[in-house]
């Protein structure tokens, strides 16, 4: 049933939805009505039989009258004008008056000083009775009056077949109705699929113009728009990501490729041939470290990347990655100024902490000028611990900095620059902090070109 469901449109599955609703409510709308009518009538034909009793009460403090009566029992059958209706009027000893057409059988009574109702039968009634017992001529006598249930039900009867047929009519036309409430409803939503239809990967900039009265339509069509921006977002990142690692990995193959055609182009002795090989495994270790930054990059942005976390002394991390970098800063004549806050501590994952703080570093020591200092400081701030690393007299154009972060981008001037990352430093860090929740910036001020981080200082 369920799978059949699913083939059916949202319109069509309304209007069924619609049409049960019509025929509950209709149901028991029926139910109700037939059953307040019964009882109606039951009702009307008890107070009918009061006040036959009531009459013939009456009648019994008129003695000439009774006794007309009593004398000629037809003139009161006449007035009733039904042949089915009953009335006796007895004791044990007498019966005065009894006009009971249909020899209805008539159970035994006790005595009551009020009118009281009950069927003649117990089951399968075919008489309804209210009885009193009255004092007539210093006796007292039974009065029972009866009516027969036929007349009742035969009303019953018709009332139940007219509410069928009418109820069917309504569900029907509400079914119809509902049909075409639908139809009108969904139509802006039947556009919508239309246009989404049309979007295809040659016009990655379509967008879904759906207007509609319909808020939900509206929610949903700008949902989609966003999703397709998101997606556009990404498609252009991704496009671009392949042209760049398609030029990364390009440059250190026509190197390998170069330098190997030249060699074989004439015998050449064995010095030659092992520089030959030194160049080579320059080049392979370069592409092995730009492969592994890569799969970093992937594993780190999947969802379920388990991240161990620890409590770290910032300065004593920062002191320990100095003393490694000393002597590559001393090469290029360059030292390191520490402006490090006592007592900082964050909450992260030690050693990728030390490989975003190593990247930054050797991005300043391969980037900065001979003679000039990196300046690294750090102090907190409310819960987050704030990690600056400057590099004095370089400067990088603002147009540049909304980008530095991303997969092999790199600056026109230095872009024949072998990285020691494989281009992907920048971005690991980005990826580092995203990891931690944190963020990673970069900025000039007067002095030359800041990378910034952010990151929680508790858990």
């Amino acid at each position: 049933m369920k799978n059949q469901l699913r083939h059916l449109s949202l319109t069509t599955r309304l209007s069924i939805a619609f049409s049960i609703i019509c025929c509950t409510v209709f149901l028991g709308i029926g139910l109700l009505s037939y059953h307040n009518m019964q009882k109606l009538l039951a009702k009307q034909r008890d107070q009918n039989l009061t006040a036959r009793v009531e009459r013939i009460e009456i009648f019994l403090q008129d003695q000439e009258s009774f006794q007309i009566l009593i004398q000629h029992p037809r003139l009161y059958e006449n007035m009733l004008g039904k042949e089915d209706n009953l009335l006796i009027l007895r004791n044990p000893q007498h019966t005065l008056i009894e006009i009971n057409p249909l020899k209805v059988h008539i159970p035994a009574m006790a005595k009551s000083k009020t009118i009281t109702f009950l069927n003649n039968q117990s089951e399968f009634a075919t008489t309804r009775l209210a009885y009193k017992t009255v004092r007539f001529n210093h006796q007292d006598y039974q009065l029972i009056a009866g009516t027969q249930l036929d007349e009742a039900q035969s009303t019953l009867d018709q009332y139940l077949w007219k509410l069928i047929l009418y109820s069917l009519f309504g569900i029907v036309i509400a079914s119809l109705l509902g049909r075409w409430v639908g139809l009108y409803l969904l139509r802006s939503l039947n556009h919508l699929i239309e246009q989404t239809h049309r979007i295809n990967g040659t016009q990655p900039h379509q967008r879904i113009e759906a207007k509609s009265t319909n808020i939900e339509v509206e929610k949903l069509s700008s949902a989609m728009n966003s999703m397709l921006e998101k997606i556009q977002v990404n498609y252009d990142q991704l496009a671009r990501f392949s042209e760049d690692i398609a030029h990364e990995l390009r440059t250190p193959l026509n190197n390998l490729m170069g330098q190997t055609q030249i060699m074989l182009t004439q015998p050449r002795s064995q010095q030659e041939l092992e520089q030959l090989l030194y160049s080579h495994l320059e080049e392979y270790e370069r592409l092995s470290k730009m492969i592994d930054n890569m799969l970093f990059i992937a594993r780190s942005e999947h969802s379920d990347y388990i991240l161990e976390k620890e409590n770290i002394d910032l300065s004593n991390l920062i002191l320990e990655l100095v003393d490694y970098f000393e002597f590559l800063a001393e090469d290029k004549q360059m030292k390191f100024v520490l402006h490090l806050e006592k007592g900082v501590q964050i909450y992260a994952n030690a050693e990728l902490l030390k490989r975003a703080l190593s990247n930054l570093i050797v991005n300043a020591i391969d980037y900065g000028l001979e003679n000039q200092d990196i300046v690294i400081s750090t102090k907190a701030i409310a819960e987050y611990a704030h990690i600056e690393i400057l590099t004095k007299n370089i400067f990088i154009d603002k147009h540049h900095l909304n980008h530095i972060f991303e997969r092999f981008y790199q600056i026109d001037s230095s872009r024949n620059f072998k990285a020691k990352t494989g281009g992907l430093g920048l971005s690991i860090v980005r990826s580092i902090m995203t990891l931690h929740h944190g963020e990673a910036n970069a900025y000039n001020n007067s002095q030359g070109i800041v990378f910034s981080l952010k990151i929680k200082s508790q858990a």
